[in-house]
Parts: structure tokens; C-alpha cells; sequence
């Protein structure tokens, strides 16, 4: 569990690296943040994607439903209590900093195509239902 956590701080590490090249340095931290969220949705849409696929073809997902709304909060307080609470993003940033650019860039490339996965994987999960005949369940 403990390399998972490490895992998505690096993968936090990563998109704040990106921002940070941006037009406004101060507001890196958000950005990797809002990216983090971004990708979490999306890895959430294509699990969401493959139950109404395989297990309840009936299912609907509502934005005011209580499930999606607890579903963002829990995103929300993940990311605080990970990043935001008592600025640890501040201490991840200077950990990953430390490490030899050649652990660096490996750890680069794996999160990098961790994140092209997840993005492969929503569009595979979308492409798989537009195969399915929906009028049939609907």
C-alpha cells in the first residue's frame, strides 16, 4: 500500500512539474490537483463504463445523484487531506526533487504511461458501449 501512496504522490509530483511551466507559477499545486481529480474521473467513469457494460445494463448515473455527489466529496477531501492539509504538497515536491534525474525520469515514463492507460482505457470503454445495441435495454 505504502508504494501505492508514493506512486500517486509521484503521479502528483509529475503534473505539478508540467504546471509549473505555466503562466502562472503560484497556482501550480491547483493545477496538478485539478489534473489529479481529471484523471480520477475519468478512471471512474470507465469502471462506471464497464459495470453498465457487463453487470446492469439498466444503470443511469444522475449528477445530483447521491452517489456521484459523495463521489466528488470523496475526491475533494482525498486531495486535501493529501496535498492541501498543512501544505503537504510542499514536502512531496522537495522529496521528488531529491531523487537522481535518472530515477526521475523512470519514474516519468512509468507515470506517464500510467496516465496514457487510464485515458486508452476511457476511450476503450466508451468505444465497447457504442458497439452495444442500447435500444434493447432502454
Amino acid at each position: 500500500m505504502a508504494k501505492f501512496i508514493k506512486a500517486y504522490y509521484y503521479l502528483f509530483y509529475k503534473f505539478y512539474q508540467v504546471a509549473k511551466t505555466g503562466a502562472i507559477k503560484s497556482l501550480s499545486h491547483w493545477y496538478a490537483q485539478i489534473a489529479m481529480m481529471a484523471l480520477e474521473i475519468w478512471f471512474a467513469f470507465s469502471l462506471y463504463n464497464y459495470y453498465t457494460m457487463f453487470i446492469n445494463r439498466h444503470a443511469t448515473l444522475e449528477i445530483r445523484s447521491f452517489k456521484v455527489i459523495f463521489f466528488i466529496i470523496a475526491l475533494l477531501a482525498l486531495n486535501y487531506f493529501s496535498f492541501d492539509y498543512k501544505e503537504k504538497w510542499k514536502a512531496r515536491i522537495a522529496e521528488f526533487d531529491q531523487w537522481s534525474k535518472k530515477k526521475n525520469m523512470i519514474g516519468g515514463i512509468i507515470a506517464w504511461s500510467f496516465i496514457l492507460m487510464i485515458v486508452a482505457n476511457l476511450i476503450f470503454s466508451y468505444y465497447l458501449m457504442s458497439q452495444i445495441s442500447w435500444s434493447q435495454y432502454r
